[in-house]
């Protein structure tokens, strides 16, 4: 047996006393801003559990990357704050504890992949320096031992190459290659969990293949449990368990994979799905758009966040507090949505004929 298989085995055997690796539970952002305050976030609960792939889903704006700082514990304070929930790793709340206890945990437990490689790199450091103190700072190595780790990763993560560009910077890598740095970094001490944001970004398409193919190899071999951040339906299709698409700071649904495409059950999911170009599609069809845009936090619109631009809202809709997850009817096992006419005949139609279906 390999030392990394007992590691693992270990990892399982902790794992297993608790019913979630990460449970998120009602968490609260606000940004505070002298326009106004900004909910950001607004009661969000999910959980992680081990291996599992998640993908929270959603539009530029929708609150991804600010639930995923504020797992971190890494929010820019001021403006944003964290003003309720909990956030539970192995059934102890991260936000109760103390600024140095939290640091502890960020590389050796939870680690997180940035949206810009290029602007979350240090443009003065070497990159295989920049990997090297992770293991300087968090395992006492020394310079030489430390440097042999970063040029291992670096080989594992495929860069071309990796002795002789141990002393590149940031500047002399493409994108693809910058991202798989930061990958490098974030696996570096061995983490639980591991959030990548939006990893693909401004990437080909092929990159983002490749990308997203070591991602799932390294969850694998190490493994992790993932959150995915992203609003291209496209790459979570083969490689998340669970999808949570989120909007204007809620969650509106939350379902595995295969029924969320086969038949999404919220109108911003339908909406969504009508928007991906299909294979079957004509030459020159125009691709559904959702209208409008999403709200202003200063100044959200009463009832469903979502019902300035839903076809199906009624007045319901319109007016009182808006909806919450609940478990969806007809024993539709770990699927929930927040809409009052989930269970109408009329969203359920346009929802299948999102997925390609047929009329009933």
């Amino acid at each position: 047996m390999t030392t990394h298989s007992v590691t693992l085995t270990a990892k399982d055997r902790k794992t297993a006393e608790f019913e979630h690796l990460l449970d998120v539970r009602d968490l609260q952002v606000e940004f505070r801003m002298r326009s106004g305050v900004a909910k950001a976030i607004n009661g969000v609960s999910f959980h992680l559990d081990d291996r599992e792939t998640l993908a929270i889903l959603g539009e530029s704006g929708s609150g991804k990357s600010v639930t995923a700082q504020a797992i971190m514990g890494i929010l820019d304070t001021p403006p944003g704050y964290v003003t309720g929930g909990q956030v539970l790793f192995q059934g102890a709340d991260m936000l109760a504890m103390p600024t140095k206890q939290r640091a502890r945990m960020r590389g050796p437990k939870i680690s997180m992949i940035f949206q810009d490689a290029l602007s979350a790199l240090n443009p003065v450091f070497p990159v295989g320096w920049q990997i090297a103190e992770m293991f300087r700072i968090h395992r006492k190595m020394n310079k030489s031992d430390s440097m042999q780790q970063a040029i291992r990763l670096m080989e594992r993560v495929h860069i071309p190459g990796a002795k002789e560009r141990y002393k590149a910077y940031p500047h002399q890598f493409s994108g693809g290659m910058r991202q798989r740095i930061m990958i490098a970094m974030a696996i570096a001490l061995d983490p639980w969990i591991l959030i990548a944001d939006e990893p693909t970004t401004a990437l080909d398409v092929t990159v983002q293949a490749q990308i997203m193919d070591l991602l799932k190899e390294l969850q694998d071999e190490f493994g992790m449990g993932l959150i995915l951040i992203t609003h291209d339906l496209g790459v979570v299709a083969n490689v998340a368990d669970r999808i949570a698409v989120m909007y204007a700071g809620r969650l509106m649904e939350v379902a595995p994979v295969e029924p969320l495409y086969a038949q999404p059950r919220h109108p911003y999911t339908i909406g969504l799905l009508e928007s991906v170009p299909r294979l079957d599609s004509k030459l020159g069809e125009t691709l559904p758009a959702i209208g409008g845009l999403p709200p202003n936090l200063l100044a959200m619109p009463d009832g469903c966040p979502f019902n300035p631009r839903c076809r199906f809202a009624t007045d319901q809709c319109r007016h009182g507090a808006p909806p919450t997850l609940v478990d969806l009817a007809n024993n539709e096992i770990g699927r929930q949505a927040a809409c009052w006419r989930v269970d109408d005949a009329d969203v359920t139609t346009e929802g299948r004929l999102a997925a390609g279906g047929g009329q009933e």
